[in-house]
C-alpha cells in the first residue's frame, strides 16, 4: 500500500516537471535595449591641447563605439598622431605641431616637477588665442554639436564649447583635476597622494604652505590665471567671473581598486581603464627574442620625458648586472629617441670590470633587445615577460594591470608620480627616485617584485578588477549620447549641468538641503519649552518667597 505522503510529493514533482518543460518550450520575446537616434545631434569634436597616444587614443577607444553608432567625430590635436588606420571614419585636424615637449624636457632633472608644470601652463596660456580659433573654425566648419576634450591645458576646448552654448565633457585620467578633495593630495606638487596617515605639520603644510608656494612659483614663471582672464576679454570670450567653466559631464580614466576611493558628485564618471579591443602583435624578431627568454623584463618610460645621461647609464648597468645574476635572462628597451649621446660610454660593474655602451645600444649583447618601436600590450601580454620596469603613465599602468605584470616604476613627471604611489599602496609595484637612482636599490626591488609571494596575490586580484572595469568604456559612450540626446531638448539648453545628474541640494540651497531650518524650528520650540517652564518655575518661587515675607511679618 503506498502511503499518501510520499503521494503527495510525486504529484507535485509532475506538476512542477509539466510547468518548467512548459515554459522552456514557450517562445520568449526579447526586449529592445536600443534606442531612436534619428532625433540626435550627430557631430562630436575631440580635442586635445597635449595630443599624442597617451592622451588621445583612450579617448578615441570611447568615440570608436559612437562612430560604430553613427556620430560623426573630428579630432583636433597636437602632434602627429594619425590614427585613421585603428579609427576609419574620423576626421582629423591638427593643432600644430606636438607642443612643449623640448621645454618639459629641458627642466627635467633637478627642479621641483611642480615647475615644470608651470612651464606646460605658460606655454598652453600662450598658445590660447590661436587654439582658440582653430577650435572655433572646426566647430564652424564641422557644425560640432558637442564637445570631448582633454582637461590638460585645453583652456580653449571647454570655452569654444560655453560660448557656443554646446555640451561639453571633459576627459582626465585622474580625480585630482576634476574633483579635489582635502585628504588627497598630488605628489606633482610635493605631497603625497594620500594625507590619511601624514601628521599634523605635514597635514598642515601641504594644506595651506605648499599652495602658497606653487602659486607663487606659477606666478613667477608662467602667467597667472587673471592673465589668461585679460586674454579672454580682449577676444570677447565670456568668462565664468573665476568659476569654473560649465562642464555637463567629466569621464575619468581610472577604477576602484587602483584610485584613492572618494565621493564623487553625480556628473563625475570613473570609466576607466580604456582599453582597445584589439593591439598591433609582436613583429617576428621580438617574438623570437622573447620566445627564447623565459624571464624578460620590458623597459619603456614614454616620450614626453626622459632623464638624465648619469640615470641612463646606472639603469643600463642594472640591466647587464640583473642578467648576470640571473634574475632576468632578457631585457627589451624600446628607446624612441635612440641617441648615444645619452649615455656614457662605459658601464662600470660592481664586480670592477667595465663595458662598452655602444655595443650594448647596438645590440650586440645577446640578451638585451634595444628597438624604436615595441607593440607594448603585446610584450606585457606575452607568458614570458615577468616584470615591467615603467615610468608610470596611466596607459603604460593599465595595461600593465591588465596583464598582471608587476611593475618597478621611476616617475619623471605629470600623473606618474601619483600613479606610482597608488600602485605602491595596491601592492603591485615598488618605485624609485630619478633624484636618487642607485644600481642596488634597483637589483634589489627587481627580486623583491619577481619572488614576493604578496606581490603576486596582489597582481592576480588587479588584474581580475582591471579586466572588470574596462567593460566601462561603453558606458563612457553611452553617457555621452545621452548628454547629445538631452542638448537638443528644450528644457536643457540653459541648465549648468544635466537635471537628473544634479542634486537636490544643488537647488534647496545650503540650509533647506541639511534641514537647518527645521532644526532650527525645533530649537526655537524647545528654548520656547525651556523658557515657558523656567518662566513659570521663577513666577512660583517668586511667588512662594512673598508668601513666606508675609506669613513671617504677620
Amino acid at each position: 500500500m503506498i502511503k499518501r505522503k510520499p503521494l503527495l510529493i510525486l504529484l507535485l514533482n509532475l506538476i512542477f516537471y509539466v510547468n518548467v518543460n512548459t515554459a522552456t518550450t514557450q517562445n520568449y520575446i526579447p526586449i529592445k535595449d536600443d534606442f531612436d537616434r534619428s532625433g540626435i545631434p550627430k557631430n562630436i569634436l575631440l580635442g586635445s591641447y597635449v595630443g599624442g597616444r597617451s592622451h588621445v587614443k583612450p579617448m578615441l577607444d570611447v568615440v570608436a563605439i559612437l562612430i560604430e553608432r553613427g556620430y560623426n567625430v573630428t579630432l583636433l590635436a597636437s602632434g602627429r598622431y594619425e590614427p585613421s588606420s585603428e579609427y576609419p571614419g574620423l576626421n582629423q585636424i591638427t593643432l600644430g605641431p606636438r607642443l612643449g615637449v623640448k621645454e618639459l624636457r629641458r627642466t627635467i632633472t633637478y627642479e621641483e616637477h611642480y615647475k615644470r608644470f608651470s612651464r606646460f601652463i605658460e606655454i598652453s596660456r600662450n598658445g590660447y588665442k590661436e587654439t582658440y580659433e582653430k577650435y572655433k573654425k572646426a566647430a564652424i566648419e564641422y557644425n560640432i554639436d558637442l564637445f570631448f576634450c582633454d582637461v590638460l591645458g585645453n583652456d580653449a576646448c571647454i570655452d569654444i564649447a560655453n560660448n557656443l552654448k554646446k555640451p561639453v565633457v571633459v576627459w582626465s585620467s585622474g580625480l585630482q583635476l576634476t574633483d579635489p578633495v582635502p585628504y588627497k593630495n598630488d605628489p606633482l606638487y610635493g605631497c603625497n597622494i594620500s594625507l590619511e596617515n601624514e601628521s599634523f605639520f605635514e597635514r598642515f603644510r601641504c594644506a595651506l604652505i605648499q599652495p602658497l608656494q606653487i602659486a607663487y612659483t606659477m606666478g613667477r614663471i608662467g602667467p597667472p590665471a587673471h592673465q589668461l582672464n585679460n586674454i579672454r576679454e580682449l577676444m570677447n570670450i565670456n568668462t565664468s567671473s573665476g568659476q569654473m567653466p560649465k562642464v555637463s559631464l567629466s569621464l575619468v580614466d581610472t577604477f576602484f581598486g587602483f584610485e584613492l576611493p572618494q565621493p564623487l558628485p553625480p556628473n563625475v564618471q570613473e570609466v576607466g581603464p580604456v582599453l582597445s579591443k584589439e593591439y598591433p602583435p609582436l613583429t617576428p624578431e621580438l617574438s623570437n627574442f622573447i620566445n627564447t627568454h623565459k624571464r624578460v623584463l620590458y623597459v619603456a618610460f614614454g616620450t614626453r620625458f626622459i632623464t638624465n645621461t648619469e640615470n641612463n647609464n646606472k639603469i643600463l648597468q642594472s640591466f647587464v648586472e640583473a642578467i648576470n645574476r640571473k634574475i632576468v635572462d632578457g631585457v627589451v628597451w624600446p628607446l624612441i629617441e635612440t641617441s648615444k649621446d645619452n649615455f656614457y660610454p662605459t658601464l662600470k660593474l660592481t664586480d670592477g670590470t667595465q663595458m662598452q655602451t655602444l655595443p650594448i645600444l647596438n645590440n650586440k649583447h645577446p640578451h638585451i633587445h634595444i628597438t624604436k618601436f615595441v607593440p607594448q600590450f603585446a610584450v606585457l601580454n606575452h607568458t614570458n615577460t615577468k616584470l615591467f620596469f615603467s615610468h608610470g603613465g596611466a596607459g603604460s599602468t593599465h595595461e600593465s594591470l591588465y596583464t598582471g605584470t608587476p611593475m618597478l616604476v621611476l616617475p619623471l613627471g605629470g600623473d606618474q608620480m601619483g600613479n606610482s604611489q597608488k600602485l605602491k599602496s595596491a601592492g603591485v609595484a615598488l618605485t624609485l627616485n630619478e633624484l636618487a637612482l642607485d644600481v642596488s636599490d634597483i637589483l634589489n626591488k627587481m627580486s623583491i617584485l619577481l619572488e614576493d609571494e604578496k606581490i603576486k596575490k596582489n597582481i592576480k586580484k588587479m588584474e581580475v578588477l582591471t579586466k572588470i572595469n574596462s567593460r566601462r568604456k561603453y558606458r563612457a559612450a553611452d553617457l555621452i549620447e545621452y548628454i547629445l540626446h538631452s542638448s537638443g531638448l528644450e528644457e536643457y539648453v540653459n541648465d549648468d549641468f544635466l537635471k537628473e545628474w544634479a542634486p537636490a541640494p544643488s537647488r534647496m540651497g545650503f540650509i533647506k538641503a541639511n534641514n537647518l531650518d527645521v532644526y532650527g524650528a525645533l530649537l526655537g520650540i524647545f528654548l520656547t519649552l525651556i523658557g515657558g517652564i523656567a518662566f513659570k518655575l521663577f513666577k512660583l518661587i517668586s511667588n512662594s518667597s512673598s508668601i513666606k515675607i508675609k506669613s513671617k511679618k504677620a
